[in-house]
């Protein structure tokens, strides 16, 4: 089962919030007990800035570990998070969710301090440096949470994050960063990189196109153009293909497998698996155990 983050946060009201402006947002999260292995995805990018605890973040290029007062930055798509309490037994982050939008407006105020070199990063997380500063954000922003916001107070938060955003791109350490800001000015992300992070999602041709930036007629001809095939076939077949790996390089149970590689109905996987393989997924696996000869 995969959450959006957004739902989930309007869902449970005990998570403090700020919105900021529309497009931009604060949530302190708080969790008491450990998680394990949450898929959920989000229409925003965001940040993640650890305060207690420990976090694991997997993407489709690699895994995260998160201590405290550690970041990430993750592009809007779909993640597999988990989270450790420790100490008083308390998990505690901030997440800052901002839009395109927003982003963009950023990096055309402050493009001269963004590389010159005609250079983007196409990364869905980047891990972020924290310095004093940027640790001490969260503690500049905490008196909000508790206060009504009237306009000033709002454009000031906006200020204070704008303010966030530098002090990360003035480390040289979060050249990536830069790059992702770099590359808001230049181009769409492509196709390929937006399907790979993104397939074990269920959305609609128009999610995918959101999730692209671009219009729904515009993504169906580049990812004809990338694939040569329709969406709705690259899309079982690259989900098989990751149940495949998961059968052969994990212990995981076929269920768990079916979910984590996007397919929500067991017995549906099962016969998409054995259509596509000419064999059950357990038998897959068996056959994979073998030893060559």
């Amino acid at each position: 089962m995969q959450q959006r983050l957004d739902t989930y946060f309007s869902q449970q009201g005990r998570f403090p919030r700020i919105a900021v402006e529309d497009g931009f947002q604060f949530i302190e999260y708080r969790s008491y007990e450990e998680a394990r292995r949450m898929r959920v995805w989000s229409e925003q990018n965001f940040i993640v800035l650890v305060l207690q605890g420990q976090k694991s973040i997997e993407t489709g290029t690699g895994r995260y570990e998160l201590g405290v007062d550690q970041a990430l930055f993750l592009r809007k798509g779909a993640y597999v998070m988990s989270e450790v309490p420790l100490e008083r037994g308390v998990f505690q982050s901030v997440l800052f969710f901002i839009d395109d939008a927003f982003m963009e407006r950023f990096a055309q105020r402050h493009s001269d301090l963004l590389p010159r070199h005609n250079r983007a990063s196409a990364a869905p997380a980047i891990a972020l440096q924290v310095s004093a500063p940027i640790a001490q954000f969260y503690h500049a922003v905490l008196p909000y949470f508790n206060t009504p916001l009237n306009e000033a107070r709002r454009r000031g938060l906006a200020l204070k994050f704008e303010e966030l955003l530098l002090n990360l791109i003035a480390l040289p350490e979060n050249e990536g960063f830069a790059l992702y800001l770099n590359g808001l000015l230049q181009d769409k992300p492509s196709i390929p990189s937006v399907m790979e992070q993104n397939f074990r999602l269920h959305l609609s041709l128009q999610g995918f196109a959101k999730l692209a930036q671009r219009s729904l007629s515009t993504f169906k001809r580049d990812f004809k153009a990338a694939y040569d095939i329709p969406p709705a076939q690259w899309l079982r077949e690259r989900r098989l293909k990751q149940a495949a790996h998961l059968l052969k390089h994990t212990e995981l149970p076929v269920t768990q497998i079916a979910l984590e590689s996007g397919f929500e109905d067991a017995s549906h996987f099962s016969h998409a698996f054995r259509n596509y393989f000419q064999c059950s997924p357990t038998d897959y696996r068996k056959r994979a155990a073998e030893p060559k000869h």
